[in-house]
């Protein structure tokens, strides 16, 4: 049974609706989600584009991610809210992160990634499993898999 959810930028600027369960959840540690974030991680939610639409004008910056591959982060012009992410890794998704959601308390991540660079005054919740890097094809798949 899929749950839709919705959610948007501070301003209201930006309104997004999706009618899917997400494909996957996680919070990513890498040192460009930091930065993008202001804080220690990335939570984010990816689903699929074509139970996602979207409403208002995005901005939207390329990065290379420590993974190598292209990330465009997706941000309120308005208010500079970040909203989306469109990462080469799973192009037919879009991330959406949990703060944007109208209700952010039913983000559940599967997992944390790029704990490497994990900071030490981050508290990261041990129940969750971890990957010191991106994920392999295979905990890639226990991801999706745990869904």
């Amino acid at each position: 049974m899929s749950h839709s959810f919705s959610g948007g930028c501070a301003c209201g600027a930006i309104r997004y609706e999706c009618t899917a369960d997400p494909v996957f959840s996680w919070n990513c540690h890498c040192r460009d989600c930091q930065r993008a974030s202001g804080s220690a991680f990335c939570p984010v939610s990816y689903v699929p584009k074509t139970a996602f639409s979207s409403t208002g004008a995005i901005t939207y910056h390329e990065v290379k991610a420590e993974s190598g591959r292209a990330v465009r982060r997706g941000f309120c012009p308005q208010c500079g809210s970040p909203v989306f992410i469109l990462a080469e890794l799973v192009p037919d998704l879009i991330g959406v992160w949990a703060a944007s959601r109208d209700e952010p308390d039913q983000f559940q991540p599967a997992v944390n990634v790029w704990t490497a660079s994990g900071q030490p005054w981050d508290e990261m919740p041990t129940a969750l499993p971890a990957c010191p890097r991106a994920p392999t094809d295979a905990e890639m798949q226990q991801i999706l898999d745990t869904r």
